[in-house]
């Protein structure tokens, strides 16, 4: 007899989100279901303005839903906490006054204070060498490339050891090169550690490389579209066969005319 399957770390369960600006309520997302099983790369996609990054908020517990619910391990999410780490796309999201090491360390030493000294300075050393930034652990963010900086604000998520790590679009200010090399550095580290992701991009390229799953949302209002296996395209370059037929399928998805923006909902 085969035993039950284990249900998703994450459900977002029929989320409609709004926000207010000075001339109107607009509404972000309508009624989106997403679910992340524990080791899943679930990745976010859609075009600009879509909800997706709005969606990340909600689940950090930035954003309350007006319709729908978020439970993390079965527990609804109503607010930030240590179980939820994010990283921004922003290249100033570290302390300006604190070494590498000083930013690793500062979460841990502020939200696990039953740590030992020993043990915060031998998690973030850790960490630091997983990213590689051995070489530059006494340095400050203004010595560091922008690519070296989102390492260090991905070592101090993964350092606080989170149920998920929450990234919004965290290489787009990159390089193209820089960009791909952080991919591949974040491919690593999950295969390391089998952490829970997920991933906001609007870029398909890399949807395809980071997600073993992709959750295409339709223009604003964002909606699901569809729910698809990346997994078939693990590991192969972009141009071969079951990659480019995933590329097909998801670029039919978001230029598909029905769907276009302002096409309501």
């Amino acid at each position: 007899m085969k035993a039950d399957p284990a249900p998703p770390l994450l459900r977002v369960e029929g989320v409609t989100l709004q926000y207010r600006t000075n001339a109107e309520l607009v509404t972000a997302t309508w009624r989106v279901d997403v679910e992340a099983g524990r080791g899943e790369r679930v990745v976010l996609l859609g075009p600009s303005g879509c909800g997706k990054s709005t969606l990340l908020k909600c689940v950090g517990g930035f954003i309350a839903p007006v319709e729908g619910r978020v439970t993390l391990n079965g527990h609804p999410v109503t607010r930030p906490g240590p179980d939820r780490m994010m990283v921004f796309q922003e290249f100033d999201q570290l302390l300006p006054w604190k070494t590498v090491r000083g930013n690793i360390e500062f979460p841990l030493r502020q939200a696990r204070r039953d740590l030992a000294d020993a043990v915060v300075r031998e998690r973030a050393q850790r960490l630091i060498d997983k990213v590689g930034l051995a070489r530059f652990a006494d340095h400050y963010p203004h010595h560091l490339s922008g690519g070296m900086k989102q390492r260090v604000a991905i070592a101090r998520a993964m350092a606080m050891e989170p149920d998920i790590l929450l990234m919004d679009e965290p290489f787009a200010s990159l390089d193209a090169l820089t960009r791909r090399r952080m991919q591949e550095e974040l491919l690593s580290l999950w295969a390391d550690t089998r952490f829970t992701l997920l991933f906001v991009t609007h870029s398909i390229e890399e949807a395809i490389i980071v997600g073993s799953r992709i959750v295409v949302l339709s223009p604003h209002p964002g909606r699901v579209r569809a729910v698809l296996d990346a997994r078939t395209a693990a590991g192969e370059a972009l141009g071969e066969a079951a990659a480019r037929t995933l590329h097909d399928e998801i670029n039919a998805l978001l230029f598909d005319r029905l769907f276009e923006a302002g096409s309501g909902i």
